[in-house]
Formats: structure tokens, C-alpha cells, sequence
């Protein structure tokens, strides 16, 4: 396999078949290698032996005499000298001396880099673009070229030199770097190419990344070497506007020259090399042998992401902030995001899209609330369809009656209950949101750098800090601002059911809150193992959380919710005073140096400076600075106002309110699990508390379809009545209307040409009961005399738990022959067969009587309306009869 060359094509027709060609040719051996790969130790080209590479072997071998070294210059080592040979698929590790290429599976080259031993496999550790191909390693064999070599070769990219690289002529015995060898050396004339396998001018070479230079230089001589294996090779150093290219260049026109390989010593280097001092920045290393430039310093030795050994330079006792490349070799095998390299890019809310199993893994807490979430929004839906077997309404959210029975675990698990995937889907959004107070993943972006500041050594500008809570904290925060969030919700309403995740989300938003203020008030900067600033990024991501606080006080004020709206920010106060009284760890240990480095010595006391000052904190700037012990009091006092105001107004205040109450939430019952029904001794626990309880059925008639009146029936009047029975009317034709109605309420008379279009509300008062109760609706004919001619009948809990329209079929009566279509009466499918379509809500006594009210006064101001309009129009009429009677002038 070959890197890839330019073609021109003189007709599109020859360009269409040699790509065909090209492509089968690259697919066929493409397969037939990786095949034999995975088969393994498949060994294609070959191994420089002591002839190729005499430095590797013994001394017997090192030293051939002239006629040897003669014919070690103008043989060829083997019919497979210039062979590609696949050393690893996509994940794996190679182990390649010489040029290593990652290609795809067809042999185009995306990363073209100089190895010197074992390399990782992967698109992120040889910064190679991210992508989901199938893709493989392809190794050419070079020669070891030793630290002195590399450290010249850097020396010349530091000193803004372009190594120039020639080969010695067979007449050249004893080739050296004097002026009476000029004639012997020529230039070797080899194209460079750049990482990503660009070919790139000599000329241009200086405009590349000084590590880049150093490793096409490497490369280059690796290519020279394969030209004329048994020639001597040597490394000029030039600047870049000279005929680098030139078969011939006087040496003097150089500034460096050195000797780099001979047949008999092999590789060596010859010229003074300057002293090369190691990197001492954090998040930086030198690739090329180094000394320390203070004596006092200590020399580390790390790893680059290819998995090169580097080094750098660090004062005693900070070693730990060298730790982002030492991490660097433990990020192999991850998957790439695909997401832009740009941290400010990627908001948290984004991550789980980036790398799903990577915030699993770094976020372990918020994801499995999440997943949670979606489970219990399941044993939800198995409770609609079971019909309330599952008492899970009726067990998990807050509901004030039940909580005077002691069943406090619902401030913890109403977070749980959804009654849709709508308001689960806004909650987990603002989960999404706060992935951050956890932690921040360690996600590899598409430039092969990572989210996570401080891991890996090839560093994004703007990565995140991790300066999370910690799983354990971040479940505490959960916990406590929830529980805090419900309880305060009690205040307001307590009889109200309260249900949803927000108050959860609101809790982690202050918990964030709370971590930046701390990290900005202590100018964390400062100390951080990141060259970077964060304080512009901080009031960033702070816009963000109040982005979602502003949007949850303009749904609370416009729907008036102001339960919600008390419980969420209590929460959100929760979250805050949690941070503040727990004091978490700040981060992994990867950014900062101490656990809690936002704890600082306070500069003032009460009595002005102090020398000996207590432990501060500051939030968001020095200016606001507190005692831990102080902040620590009051966020304390706060969670136990809080705890002992909901317990004095549940049992004081609250003290009329029966623990035996309950409501219906969406045709399920919410009330006490604890207590026995009317507290009576004996019974069953789970006994309803909302049996017998009057309930108001609102059914909303939309319209009958299917249905046409028999000819010369079309003016006779119909009439549609509801009624709730204990009994089953589909087992009872003949005596449909023998069954006992507790309740029955009516429409108004209609036509029966009219009854396509009949809209009406009906308010049926009904007894609650879990199981037995049927709502039946019957339509009656009423001329010549009023006789029922058809029915449709639901479940009382298929009612109360609809959401939306029902459709009802419309089944005849025996004795309604007359009455009903004939096209109906026949056997029809169900869409073409007589439906009722109604839709059920249910409200409380008291709630049907203000709707009433508000009907009758809206009716009046209508009445009132049409008949100011029925005035204007007969003064219209009388003015338009007087013009009339007038004689034309």
C-alpha cells in the first residue's frame, strides 16, 4: 500500500473505469490483509537485518570491509523493501519502526507520522480527523533513529533551519562534512509530506508546527535510506528560501552539518547539538531529548496521545499539574466524538449526544435518575393500561392528607412520577443541563482533543473545567433539594398533589451556582493546571442557569402556578445552601491541587486585619467573603426552619384536614396508603379512600357519525342522555333501560337531520368507585313518543383516565327496527358503523359550580349583547322604511 497520488485523466470515461479498478484493486487486497491480520502475525515485507542495519546487531556485523561496504551501497535488500505492511486494525496497537500510515480499509491515508515503537491504532491518539469508518495501520520500515538524531534535527527546527538530507556516492570511501567532499554528496529529492499526507514544497516546510517539521525530517530520511540503503547519509542545515532541493550544495553554504547514518557505524550524529531545554508548562512536553534548565527542577518523563515518550520540567513539588499528559496514555480505546472541536460549542446539555457511554460513566448519578425516570414513567403507563392495579399514583407523589399518616418517603420519590413523556422530556433537559455539577466527561473531540481539561496532552482552549460535586455529593444534592422543594410546595397548597423532576432540577442549578461562585471568588485561576482563563466562562455558564430560572418564573406567573413556583426556588436555595454547609470536593484532583481550594484564610475579622485569621470562602469576587463557620450556621438554620414550618403546618396548622382525603389525578387516586378507609380497624390498607365520593363527569359530546336519520324521519327530534349504572349494559339488551341509573343527566332536543353535527356538554354527577361503574349513553327518539333506539357504553375508570376523545360505538336497539338505518343495522366494519364521540374530563363538586356561574354570566352578557343588536337593527330597518316612503327630490 501506497500513500495517495495525484492522476490526471484525459476523458471522463478512463477517469470512471481506472477508479472502478483502483477501488476493487484496494478492496481486494484491503480484505485479503485484514483477513490475514485477524488470522494473525501476518509479516509482509521484510526485517533489516546486520547488512540493512548494522547499529541494531553485533560488532562482526558493524564492521564489513570496503568490497562489503561497496556492495552494501548499491544492493537492494529484498524484493519487498519498499512493501506496506499491516501492523494493526482501528483500535488495536502496532509496532512499527519507520513511517506509520492510517488509512482506511481501501488504503486511503488520513495520518501519515514517524514511529519510533508501539503506537495506538485509533483516530485519537494519532490526531487524525474523527470518523465511524472502518480504518487499519499500515507500517514501512525505517531505521531506530537514536536521541542524538532527533535532538539535532530539533536543534535545527529551533535555530529556523530546513534540514537539508543527502546521500553519499558510491566513489565516497570515507564521506565527511569538510569542502573536498562536496562533490560526493547529492541531494536526496524526496517530496514531504505533512501529517495528514499532504505533499507540501521544501520551501514551505517552515510554515508547519515546529513537532511536524521534526517528525517530516524524520520521515525523509527514512525515505532516503530506502533509495540507497548501503549509502551514507547527511543532514544539512539550510534556510528555507535556498535550493534545499538542489542534486549538489557546497556544505558551506550551510550552518549545521552532521553525518547521520554509514554503513558501518550506522545511525549517528556528529555535529554539536546546542543544549535543549525541557518544556515547564503545564500541559506541555518536549518530544525530543531534553535537560533541565534549573538544576533544582525534576525531569519527568510522560507520554504524548500517540503514545511517544516526552518530556518536561517541574518544580519540586508540583508535579501534579504535569498529570494531564501521564493521563494521556489511559484514554486509548475511547471512542471520538464527532462533535467540533470546541468546548464552548458543546454545552452540558449536549454531551449525551457527543458520548453517550462516556457520560454514563462520568456522570453515573444524574444518568441513572434519568433512566429511572423513563422506567417509572413505564410503570405509569402499566398502571393505565392494568386499570389501577399498579397503585402507583396513589403511592409516590405529595399529597398533604397523606403526609399526617407519616409517609415522608413521597418528598423523595414524587420526583418520579411523570403523568407524560412531554413534561419528562422538559425535565430531563434541565438534567441534561446540570451534567456538569457531577462532572465533566472525559469526551475526545474531533481534533483528538479532550472536553475535559486536564487530561490528554494535546489541550482544547476551551475545555471544561471539572470541578464537579462527585457522584456522592451530586446525590445529595438530589435528595435534599427535592425533599426541600416538596415540602416547601406544602406551604401554599397543601391538599394539592405535587408530581415532576423540576424541583430536582432547580436543586442541581443551585448546586452549580454555588460551585462557580466558590471557584470565581477564590480565583481559582490562578491555581489551576490549565493555562486557560475560566472567569468569562463562568459568567457564561451561569447565563445559562439563569436562562431556566427566567423561563420557570415566566410559566409560574403565567399559569399562577405559585406552588411550583415556591417550590422551586426553595429548591434551588436548597441546592446553593448545600454546597455551602457540606463543602464538597472540587473536581477529580485532574485541574486543582487541594480538594477544597475555594477555602481561603479570611483577610478581615471584626476587629480589622487579623494574622491569624479563620477559614472564608468567597463567593464570586473577594468582596463577599464569610466565615465557613458562619455560612455553615445559616445554611443549617435554613434546612431546619424548613423541616420543623412543614411539620408544625401539617399537624397545627393543617389540623382540619382529614389524613382519610383524596383526589383524582388523571382517573387515579391519590390519598394515604398508611391508614385504613374512614379509619376503621381491621380493614384493608389499600383500601380507596375515594369511594362514594361525588365526582362531576363533564362529557363533551363533539359529534355522532355514521348515523342518518330513515326518510321522513329527518324533522323528528332526538334526544342524548347519560346515565352511570352498576351493571354491565352489554349483557343486557332487552332490559337495557331496567338497569338502576345513579345518576342521568340529558341534552337538549335535537333534529334528527341535525344530529351529524350535535355538539353538547353534559355534567353527569357520579359516586366514585374503583371497579364496577358504567357510563352509558342512549339515544332516544322522541316522536310520536319518546323510545330509545340506540346506546354506547365505557368503563367509569376508561372515563376518568382518557385524555383524550373517545369513540364510542352506537349499537341498536331490537326494538328501535323503525327508528335506526338500515345500512347500520347490517353487519359493518367498525369505522363505517353509527359512533359517538365524547371527550371526559372530571371535576369537583364545587369546581362544576363556579364553571356554572361562569357560564350563566357569560350567557347573560351575550343575551345582553344580541339584544343591543337586535335594537341598532330594527332603528336600521325603521330609518331605511322612512327613506323609502320619502318622494324622491
Amino acid at each position: 500500500m501506497a500513500t495517495p497520488n495525484l492522476h490526471l485523466r484525459s476523458s471522463k470515461g478512463t477517469a470512471s473505469i481506472s477508479r472502478r479498478s483502483s477501488v476493487l484493486r484496494r478492496l481486494l487486497f484491503g480484505s485479503v490483509a485484514a483477513a490475514l491480520l485477524a488470522a494473525g502475525s501476518l509479516r509482509l515485507g521484510r526485517h533489516f537485518d546486520a547488512s540493512a542495519n548494522p547499529g541494531a546487531d553485533s560488532a562482526e556485523a558493524a564492521a564489513p570491509d570496503a568490497e562489503t561496504a561497496h556492495q552494501l551501497r548499491t544492493q537492494v535488500a529484498g524484493p519487498m523493501r519498499d512493501w506496506w505492511k499491516p501492523c494493526a486494525l482501528v483500535g488495536g496497537t502496532c509496532q512499527c519502526v519507520g513511517t506509520l500510515v492510517f488509512s482506511t480499509i481501501l488504503g486511503d491515508a488520513v495520518r501519515e507520522i514517524n514511529s519510533d515503537g508501539e503506537v495506538s491504532c485509533t483516530a485519537e491518539a494519532l490526531g487524525a480527523p474523527a470518523s465511524r469508518n472502518l480504518k487499519m495501520c499500515w507500517c514501512q520500515e525505517g531505521l531506530e533513529w537514536d536521541n542524538e538524531v532527533r535532538k539535532g534535527l530539533a536543534s535545527l527546527v529551533r535555530q529556523g533551519l530546513t534540514p537539508r538530507v543527502e546521500i553519499a556516492s558510491d566513489e565516497a570511501s570515507e564521506p565527511g562534512c569538510d569542502a573536498a567532499s562536496d562533490g560526493l554528496w547529492y541531494g536526496c529529492v524526496v517530496m514531504s509530506r505533512r501529517w495528514d499526507t499532504t505533499v507540501i514544497p521544501q520551501v514551505m516546510a517552515r510554515t508547519a508546527p515546529a513537532e511536524e517539521q521534526l517528525d517530516m525530517a524524520l520521515r525523509k530520511l527514512d525515505a532516503c535510506h530506502r533509495l540507497s540503503p548501503g549509502a551514507s547519509l547527511r543532514v544539512l542545515g539550510v534556510r528555507s528560501g535556498q535550493a534545499t532541493d538542489a542534486p549538489a550544495l557546497p556544505v558551506h553554504h550551510s550552518r549545521v552539518c552532521s553525518i547521520v547514518y554509514t554503513p558501518a557505524e550506522g545511525v549517528t550524529w556528529t555535529a554539536h547539538t546546542p543544549v535543549l531545554h525541557c518544556a515547564t508548562e503545564p500541559g506541555t512536553c518536549t518530544t525530543t531529548p531534553c535537560e533541565c534548565r534549573k538544576s533544582s527542577d525534576r525531569k519527568l518523563e510522560l507520554r504524548t496521545p500517540q503514545g511517544r515518550r516526552c518530556w518536561a520540567c517541574s518544580e519540586s513539588g508540583k508535579e501534579y499539574t504535569f498529570r494531564v499528559n501521564s493521563l494521556a496514555e489511559h484514554m486509548e480505546g475511547q471512542s471520538v466524538s464527532w462533535w467540533p472541536p470546541y468546548g464552548i460549542n458543546s454545552p452540558p446539555i449536549l454531551w449525551i449526544f457527543m458520548d453517550f457511554w462516556a457520560v454514563v460513566e462520568g456522570c453515573p448519578v444524574i444518568a441513572g435518575y434519568m433512566f429511572l425516570f423513563f422506567c417509572c414513567l413505564l410503570i405509569r403507563k402499566s398502571e393505565e393500561l392494568s386499570g389501577g392495579l399498579i397503585p402507583w399514583t396513589r403511592c409516590v407523589p405529595i399529597f398533604g392528607p397523606a403526609l399526617k399518616r407519616g409517609e415522608v418517603w413521597r418528598f423523595f420519590t414524587f420526583t418520579f412520577f411523570h403523568l407524560q413523556f412531554l413534561d419528562l422530556f422538559q425535565n430531563l433537559l434541565t438534567l441534561l443541563d446540570t451534567l456538569d455539577v457531577e462532572g465533566t466527561p472525559p469526551i475526545i473531540l474531533g481534533d483528538g482533543s479532550n472536553l475535559k481539561c486536564g487530561v490528554g496532552a494535546k489541550q482544547n482552549f476551551m475545555c471544561y473545567p471539572s470541578i464537579g460535586l462527585g457522584s456522592t455529593h451530586t446525590l445529595g444534592v438530589s435528595l435534599v433539594s427535592a425533599a426541600i422543594g416538596g415540602m416547601c410546595s406544602t406551604w401554599v397548597k397543601f391538599s394539592d398533589v405535587v408530581a415532576g423532576a423540576s424541583a430536582l432540577g432547580f436543586g442541581l442549578s443551585g448546586a452549580i451556582v454555588a460551585l462557580y461562585a466558590l471557584y470565581a471568588g477564590a480565583d481559582l485561576d490562578s491555581t489551576s493546571s490549565v493555562q486557560r482563563s475560566f472567569k468569562d466562562w463562568v459568567w457564561l455558564r451561569l447565563i445559562f442557569v439563569a436562562f431556566h430560572i427566567a423561563m420557570e418564573f415566566v410559566r409560574g406567573m403565567s399559569q399562577r402556578d405559585i406552588a411550583g413556583l415556591w417550590a422551586h426556588t426553595t429548591a434551588f436555595i436548597s441546592g446553593f445552601a448545600y454546597v455551602l454547609y457540606f463543602l464538597p470536593p472540587m473536581g477529580d484532583g485532574t485541574l486543582l491541587s487541594a480538594e477544597r481550594p475555594y477555602v481561603v484564610a479570611c483577610a478581615y475579622d471584626s476587629s480589622g486585619f487579623s494574622s491569624s485569621a479563620p477559614e472564608c470562602v468567597r463567593l464570586f469576587s473577594s468582596v463577599y467573603e464569610y466565615q465557613v463557620s458562619d455560612v455553615q450556621r445559616q445554611a443549617f438554620l435554613f434546612f431546619s426552619t424548613v423541616i420543623g414550618w412543614t411539620a408544625f403546618n401539617a399537624v397545627v396548622l393543617q389540623r382540619r384536614v382529614k389524613s382519610t382525603d383524596a383526589v383524582l389525578l388523571a382517573g387515579s387516586e391519590v390519598s394515604a396508603v398508611c391508614c385504613n378507609r374512614q379509619g376503621k380497624p381491621g380493614g384493608d390498607g389499600l383500601a380507596s379512600n375515594m369511594e362514594s365520593k361525588e365526582v362531576i363527569l363533564w362529557c363533551e359530546v363533539l359529534a355522532t357519525v355514521g348515523w342518518r336519520p330513515p326518510p321522513g324521519t329527518e324533522e323528528a327530534e332526538r334526544k342524548l342522555v347519560a346515565r352511570c349504572i352498576n351493571q354491565d349494559p352489554s349483557h343486557s339488551q332487552g332490559g337495557l333501560l331496567d338497569l338502576p341509573a345513579e345518576a342521568e343527566a340529558g341534552s337538549h332536543n335535537v333534529a334528527g337531520k341535525d344530529l351529524m353535527s350535535f355538539r353538547e356538554n353534559i355534567f353527569l354527577p357520579v359516586l366514585f368507585k374503583p371497579k364496577g361503574s358504567y357510563i352509558q349513553f342512549v339515544l332516544y327518539d322522541l316522536d310520536p313518543q319518546k323510545k330509545p333506539i340506540a346506546f354506547a357504553s365505557i368503563t367509569l375508570s376508561q372515563a376518568l383516565r382518557s385524555k383524550g376523545e373517545q369513540r364510542m360505538k352506537l349499537q341498536p336497539m331490537e326494538s328501535a327496527k323503525g327508528s335506526w338505518p338500515k345500512a347500520a343495522s347490517g353487519c359493518l366494519p367498525w369505522r363505517l358503523s353509527p359512533q359517538i364521540i365524547v371527550k371526559f374530563r372530571y371535576i369537583e363538586a364545587l369546581k362544576a359550580i363556579e364553571i356554572k356561574e361562569t357560564a350563566k354570566i357569560r350567557l347573560e352578557f351575550m343575551k345582553e349583547e344580541i339584544r343591543k343588536a337586535e335594537e341598532q337593527l330594527d332603528d336600521l330597518q325603521k330609518q331605511k322604511a322612512t327613506l323609502e316612503q320619502e318622494p324622491e327630490s
